[in-house]
């Protein structure tokens, strides 16, 4: 079992409260998810941290436990981005010289951001092309200059600070909390928070939601063992990782209710969703609510909680979401035509084969000389799902060769 006690949580909760920064969050409800799911829907806005992210309270219980020997000899991190945020903003708070290494890969908004919150305390280096090879350079560096690790997940420290999440739940929440769901990365997050709910509210359902993309937690669940995944997808940037910690593998899989993934795309619909009702949140901070519609029949007249765990999203990836969410939901369709090379061809094409609530977002189509046909590729985007039936029916009746690039990864990776 874990070595994690209900004392140390109260105790770096404590901590918080006694500092001059404000760490409590918003258990908001939701009347449009609690109607659409016909339950009670609240949501812990850990987006409003001051960062805009959850990750405030495992960096701050790991900075306000080091000694002033350990402070002297300067600080070091690895992280995607969110953690480092973090990192960065309790180097320039406390006035401790840190250096931050992140993945070349990590957005170069999200390294501004750091920079930003550290000022002049903080060095930023990029290594490598993932957590793990920026991690493995880390602690080379910390060998050759005698500096201490503040790491994001495989943190005893950290994890403690997460879990006072959990005390904020329970004292909210009028009532009985029914489920709680949880975004998992690197497990961190629902490691504190299902640890500290198993021995105050042992009735509470704690749900581990992780990308389809990303799913080190469920892999290493399946294979009751910790393992690394092979490739990742780095969508939900702020839950990406190859490998989790034994630590929070272990302490998830003794704690977890369920470990359910979800698709990327229904990910971005949500995110779409939760901006409607005036709220941003970034890929990761999407995933408690995103999971809900696997658990509609389980959680009715239910209470539930879906933690939002962050908000730090560059609002120019929402073209993104937007046609993320369209493929998902079957609303947008990439294909491959082979057009013949007749006068008005693409004017029969779009009368013949689109319906009066159909249109073409984009098309890409070259006529060549001493050809009779050649490749056209078209995205159209449908109203209703059904749509798109009728559309392929129609190309069929023109005795158009098309094949659906959606269908294809390989080819769609290549031409989208």
């Amino acid at each position: 079992m874990s070595s994690i006690t209900i004392p140390m949580i109260t105790q770096a909760h404590r901590l918080q409260k006694d500092s001059s920064l404000n760490f409590r969050t918003k258990l908001q409800s939701s009347l449009r998810l609690s109607e659409k799911y016909h339950c009670n829907i609240h949501l812990k806005r850990e987006d409003q941290q001051q960062i805009r992210v959850f990750k405030m309270r495992g960096a701050f219980n790991s900075f306000i436990s080091l000694t002033q020997e350990q402070r002297a000899k300067g600080l070091v991190t690895v992280s995607d981005g969110n953690f480092a945020e973090a990192f960065a903003f309790f180097c320039n708070h406390f006035k401790i010289k840190g250096t931050v290494f992140l993945p070349e890969v990590c957005f170069q908004w999200k390294i501004d951001i750091i920079q930003k919150y550290g000022k002049d305390y903080v060095e930023i280096r990029s290594v490598g092309e993932s957590f793990d090879e920026a991690e493995a350079a880390a602690q080379e560096y910390i060998k050759q200059h005698d500096r201490i690790m503040i790491h994001p997940c495989d943190n005893v420290k950290a994890i403690i600070g997460n879990a006072t999440i959990g005390i904020e739940i329970i004292e909210d929440f009028r009532g009985e909390v029914d489920y709680v769901f949880v975004p998992v990365g690197a497990g961190a997050l629902a490691a504190g928070i299902a640890t500290y709910f198993k021995a105050m509210s042992p009735n509470t359902k704690i749900i581990g939601v992780q990308p389809d993309g990303a799913a080190s937690m469920k892999a290493s669940f399946d294979a009751k063992e910790v393992v690394t995944i092979e490739s990742m997808s780095r969508f939900c940037d702020g839950s990406a990782v190859k490998t989790v910690p034994k630590i929070t593998f272990d302490i998830c899989q003794q704690t977890l209710d369920d470990l359910v993934v979800v698709p990327e795309g229904k990910v971005s619909s949500t995110i779409l969703e939760l901006y409607n009702q005036g709220i941003a949140v970034e890929p990761a901070g999407a995933l408690a609510v995103s999971v809900l519609d696997q658990y509609a029949s389980q959680i009715k007249d239910k209470n539930v909680v879906c933690l939002i765990s962050g908000g730090t999203v560059d609002l120019s990836r929402f073209d993104e979401f937007k046609e993320h969410s369209l493929l998902f939901e079957g609303l947008k369709y990439f294909f491959l035509i082979q057009l013949p090379f007749r006068p008005g061809i693409l004017k029969s094409f779009v009368s013949l084969c689109l319906g009066p609530d159909d249109e073409i977002s984009h098309i890409q189509f070259q006529k060549k000389q001493n050809r009779e046909r050649g490749p056209c590729l078209v995205a159209i985007e449908v109203a209703k799902k059904e749509n798109i039936k009728k559309v392929m029916e129609n190309m069929t009746k023109m005795h158009l060769q098309y094949e659906v690039v959606n269908d294809s990864k390989e080819l769609f990776d290549l031409l989208v």
